[in-house]
């Protein structure tokens, strides 16, 4: 019963103050939801679906699916695609569509700077009969939802060997709204592949979201590419106090996880992607699955991708 009361807290905690966004492990081999800029990066037309079973045994955790397709133009200058999610917690959910597009503006032999912007419409939805609370004005009796536009924009430069993102979500703001708005979210990324031997490549990266309403959430990641074929890593995820003190509520003041995360590519075409995540607190007790596939069409010949592309 603690832990029904928990969630319920946590959820209140974000119908109130709107910080969270989707939560992905395995951004680092598509990050197109993350930075629009990052479309067409691959050079391939490449279809990519996820789902994440967050806290599995919990009633009303969190949960998301997304389906991402992009490519590149025949010019290779235009990076086109379309982002669709669902995500779901407690009595709230939301689906989201975005349309991506992204300038690609080569800056040396190997360098390519890339401009995107993704405007879209997110519609979220609020049950609250599913709390059984009737004598609480602040929370609705039925099913109401809102549908509003968003825009989220980025710029995304990388090599074979190395890349650097900076992105934004969540930049329409309607204050006038009935339900909380969300905040920005800011996002910045970086990595760099390394050799360590013939069949062998390290890639340490890290990601760092801030919406400067609460602690700074970074990850840090390292991976090793085995035969070209195979990434195997892991990913520790936490809070620092860059900006903001760390709130009590909810147990926000504790979002350390550890993420064991893998990847195969079965043939040249067909990957297949899956991450674990244990939580380092109270909720270590419950699991976090997430499994991804993706699939390259119309592979150009000047294209090498027996592995997806480092960055």
């Amino acid at each position: 019963m603690k832990i029904v009361y928990t969630l319920l807290a946590m959820f209140l905690a974000f119908a109130a103050s709107a910080q969270q966004n989707p939560q992905y492990s395995q951004y680092i081999f598509n990050s197109m939801g993350i930075n629009p800029a990052y479309t067409g990066s691959k050079n391939v037309l490449n279809v990519n679906a996820f789902h994440r079973s967050q806290w599995t045994g919990i009633e009303g955790a969190p949960t998301t699916q997304a389906l991402t397709i992009d490519g590149i133009s025949a010019s290779n200058k235009l990076g086109l695609g379309l982002a669709l999610t669902r995500d779901e917690i407690g009595a709230q959910s939301s689906l989201s569509a975005y349309a991506n597009i992204a300038v690609k503006l080569p800056v040396s032999e190997y360098g390519v700077f890339s401009l995107g912007l993704a405007p879209g419409l997110v519609q979220t939805k609020i049950d609250g009969s599913e709390f059984g609370i009737e004598d609480d004005p602040s929370i609705p009796v039925s099913a109401e939802s809102t549908i509003k536009p968003d825009i989220k924009i980025g710029a995304y430069f990388h090599t074979q060997r190395f890349y650097a993102g900076l992105s934004a979500s969540d930049l329409l703001q309607f204050k006038d709204m009935e339900q909380v708005e969300p905040e920005r979210h800011y996002y910045f990324t970086t990595g760099y592949v390394m050799d360590l031997g013939p069949f062998v490549k390290l890639k340490p990266s890290i990601l760092v979201k801030e919406d400067f309403n609460a602690p700074t959430a970074v990850d840090l990641n390292a991976f090793i590419l085995l035969a070209d074929r195979l990434w195997l890593g892991s990913s520790y995820r936490t809070s620092v106090n860059l900006f903001n003190e760390t709130p009590k509520e909810a147990g926000m003041d504790k979002r350390t996880a550890v993420s064991f995360i893998g990847e195969l590519m079965i043939h040249r075409s067909l990957r297949l992607g899956y991450a674990y995540d244990k939580m380092l607190n109270e909720m270590n007790n419950f699991n976090t699955h997430e499994i991804s596939v993706g699939y390259y069409f119309f592979r150009k010949n000047n294209t090498k991708m027996i592995t997806p592309q480092y960055f």
